[in-house]
């Protein structure tokens, strides 16, 4: 598993953007994805499964306008 660490602009919430991004894949048909909100530092934990390229740039583009950096673990 990969583990990315989105860093969310301030002027947005990260429980609100974990709730959009479940939704998103929740659209997409992918449920392999974990999303979690860390309210405390504004940030969004996504993990997603290894060697999954395309899962991979539905979280990325969706994320793109939220984040201000990205963290990959």
């Amino acid at each position: 598993m990969k583990n990315f660490r989105y860093l969310i602009s301030r002027e947005y919430e990260a429980d609100s953007v974990a709730e959009d991004l479940r939704l998103q894949l929740e659209i997409n048909r992918v449920n392999q994805v974990h999303v979690k909100a860390v309210t405390v530092r504004n940030e969004v934990l996504v993990q997603v499964p290894d060697a999954n390229d395309s899962i991979e740039e539905v979280v990325e583009n969706f994320m793109h306008s939220y984040q201000t950096g990205i963290i990959l673990e």
